[in-house]
């Protein structure tokens, strides 16, 4: 061999040794800087993913009741709590396996303060509205001594040390939180998978997701496994899974729920980035839903307090003006609304004027700055208390599901940087906008338009695009619609519009100005009572 061609050999081999050591020291530099877990991640109850040997006794008795007629229930001594308990408990070991909804069962516990609650009421003492009624919580919220995950090997085998605030309030209501439900990997997704658990599956067609990131929850609703759930929404969290499972559910007014006052170990946060993120009940019916909201609202709150809601449930639907939209605008070009969506909400809008509500298409031109704000906030949120390296990293990862329809590089810039006075100027326009949409809705009481862009998809790896009649379109465009709230903090409910020609659930999402949950909730109720909508639908078999 000649000299040279070995000499080149040398430093090929010299240079490449380099890189792999730069390489392997900058992965183990990464790594330090990621949290440790916080233990052993546990085995799984293996009763909930697999099918029983033999079924459990259920009569049936108490399945599919609301929450409504369940307190009632137990209030006028037709039934106790343990009974009703030891039902839902049966019924979620012999079915749970099929869907993956819960992911903890807390049965011991579960039975104890039923036991405890039927105890009271025989010496005439209720607790709340809730009392004896069972539920179930996303894994997100922490439960004294319970395992709190988050999906996710880096969480690993965290205990909550205490109740989170909203868990506490609905003990103090009488429930009885029977389990924690499944959450994708680090609450980031629009499906339900991750690293920990098994995927959740959709009751309706267990080949989609249930949606997320409360995603086992909806599932476990649809599925008749709890008559309640609370729920967290970032980004469409709570919508997400009550459209794509035919659900109710509420997104809150930003912070008038508190929902920060938990954190995990190694996790620093600061409190002026918290943002977004809200709490919120999923239910079968709008009572249930105004039932579980009238007792988060209470929750003890850092942020603000004696909240004043809009509480004008007086209306009838001849007395509403609503303004709709079906299509948004996204860069050059229009997302596409998939055509069973469509059909539904065309039909509400005419069944609406049908009944004498004045009805337009219309809303303020707001949406692309509304997008922007979210991801501005969002990518603060997570770049915070992260040191530079993990800045870059987090920025790339979100520069991989960009399809440049939109330009982010403020964005992007904000979020490497965290420059104050960026900051600053982010809230202002946020402000502003937020402004524009409430001076929107002195003209109009609500806004109507789509969850999602079309309903439950086939579950796939995330950041797959999906196509939607006939057109692609990016995986977290097709949220475009949810995040455009979450970017102003307005509150939503999603409304249940029946089932489309493939059997899958459809709803659309109902906005209302700053604190009017009273008022969504009303008009809820009065849809469902005048036949406009056909509320709940439940799954065959």
């Amino acid at each position: 061999m000649k000299s040279s061609t070995k000499k080149i050999l040398k430093w090929t081999g010299i240079v490449f040794g380099v890189l792999l050591l730069a390489v392997v020291a900058l992965g183990a530099y990464v790594y330090s800087l990621l949290p440790k877990p916080a233990g052993e991640i546990p085995a799984l109850q293996s009763e909930l993913f697999t099918k029983p040997d033999t079924p459990l006794p259920v009569s049936g008795k108490f399945i599919y009741k609301t929450a409504t007629e369940l307190a009632a229930m137990i209030r006028k001594g037709e039934a106790t709590s343990t009974e009703v308990v030891q039902e839902y408990l049966h019924f979620i070991k012999n079915n749970n396996y099929k869907y993956n909804a819960l992911v903890w069962l807390f049965e011991e516990e579960a039975l104890q303060a039923a036991a405890r609650a039927d105890s009271l009421f025989r010496q005439g003492i209720l607790l709340g509205p809730l009392h004896g009624v069972p539920m179930t919580v996303k894994e997100q919220f922490f439960v004294k001594g319970k395992y709190s995950m988050l999906n996710a090997k880096m969480i690993g085998g965290f205990r909550a040390p205490e109740d989170q605030k909203m868990v506490a309030q609905l003990r103090k209501a009488g429930a009885i939180i029977i389990g924690t439900t499944n959450v994708p990997l680090m609450l980031m997704d629009y499906q339900t998978q991750g690293e920990i658990y098994p995927p959740a599956s959709n009751p309706y067609d267990t080949t989609r997701t249930p949606g997320g990131s409360t995603g086992g929850g909806g599932a476990a609703l649809a599925a008749g496994f709890t008559p309640l759930e609370v729920g967290g929404d970032l980004g469409g969290s709570i919508r997400v899974p009550a459209a794509f499972c035919g659900l109710y559910g509420l997104k809150t007014t930003e912070k008038a729920i508190d929902i920060w006052d938990a954190g995990y170990p190694g996790f620093k946060f600061d409190m002026k980035y918290s943002a977004l993120a809200v709490g919120g009940p999923l239910a079968r019916t709008p009572e249930d839903v105004e039932l579980l909201w009238s007792v988060l609202k209470d929750t003890p709150n850092q942020f603000m307090q004696n909240v004043t809601y809009h509480y004008d449930t007086t209306k009838m639907l001849n007395q509403y003006r609503i303004a709709w939209m079906d299509r948004l605008k996204f860069g050059k070009e229009e997302l596409p609304v998939s055509s069973s969506i469509l059909t539904k909400l065309h039909a509400l809008v005419d069944s609406l004027k049908a009944h004498g509500a004045a009805s337009e298409r219309s809303m303020p031109d707001t949406f692309e700055e509304q997008f922007k704000t979210f991801f501005s906030l969002m990518l603060c949120m997570n770049t915070q208390g992260q040191p530079w390296l993990m800045w870059q990293l987090i920025v790339q990862d979100m520069k991989k599901t960009d399809d440049g329809s939109i330009d982010l590089r403020d964005v992007y810039d904000l979020g490497i940087s965290l420059d104050e006075k960026k900051y600053g100027e982010l809230l202002e326009r946020r402000k502003n906008l937020i402004d524009q949409w409430e001076s929107f809705f002195e003209k109009h009481d609500f806004f109507i338009c789509p969850v999602m862009l079309s309903p439950a998809f086939k579950k796939c790896p995330m950041d797959t695009p999906q196509t939607i009649d006939g057109r692609a379109v990016a995986y977290w465009n097709t949220g475009a619609f949810c995040m455009m709230f979450n970017g102003t903090g307005h509150p939503s409910l999603v409304i249940p519009l029946g089932l489309d020609k493939d059997g899958l659930p459809v709803g659309v999402q109902v906005v209302g100005k700053y604190f009017s949950e009273p008022a969504l909730i009303h008009f809820a109720k009065l849809l469902r009572r005048e036949g406009v909508t056909p509320g709940f639908v439940q799954p065959e078999g």
